[in-house]
């Protein structure tokens, strides 16, 4: 008898708990799908920062001056280092459409080691065994304009110098027209009238 009065009263008390948690709208049933679809603060900063690592690993690397001249011995590649200024309108044309076009970023990464130099700064480098500024390093490469963009082979010689804006498509042009050596039989010109052909 007293086993069947305990029975009772856990019963009658849990009856009442429920029905005092359920009066108060504390025991509302929760739904996965609703709580999957609140904003998640972690999940939220995860995601960006997941976003934001595989952005920078799409983008283009620049690397210093320095760093380039012995990447190039290293790897074998064409050094290309764009002289730039910071008020110059088509060197921030090339910075927004050429150099983040998906056919532009896989070429220079295949086969190039792209530099780029505030063609007016006083920021220091290392240019044949001498100290120079950037500025300094722009009059060494005769820079007069701007964009300039020089291509140097993997022992340092000068190879060509590009003047002025292209576009995606011809720009992909020109690198595949400097990574052929096509540059030192015949001018971009005639490079492209044959269709891009290699020599």
């Amino acid at each position: 008898m007293r086993k069947i009065s305990s029975r009772i009263f856990a019963f009658t008390a849990a009856a009442a708990v429920a029905a005092f948690f359920s009066a108060t709208g504390c025991a509302t049933a929760v739904d996965k799908t609703e709580v999957e679809q609140k904003a998640n603060p972690v999940k939220e900063l995860h995601a960006e920062l997941q976003e934001k690592q595989a952005a920078e690993e799409e983008a283009l690397k620049w690397y210093s001056y320095e760093e380039a001249t012995v990447k190039a011995r290293q790897e074998g590649k064409v050094i290309m280092v764009d002289f730039y200024a910071k008020w110059c309108h088509w060197c921030k044309e090339l910075d927004k459409k050429t150099y983040t076009d998906r056919t532009v970023i896989d070429a220079l990464k295949a086969g190039f080691i792209p530099v780029k130099v505030d063609a007016e700064s006083g920021e220091k480098t290392v240019y044949e065994m001498q100290q120079v500024t950037m500025s300094e390093l722009a009059d060494k490469y005769e820079v007069r304009s701007y964009p300039a963009i020089w291509f140097i082979d993997k022992d340092g010689n000068k190879a060509k110098l590009l003047n002025g804006y292209l576009g995606p498509k011809e720009f992909l042009l020109y690198l595949n027209y400097i990574k052929a050596g096509s540059y030192k039989t015949m001018e971009f010109e005639e490079f492209v009238a044959k269709g891009g052909a290699t020599n």
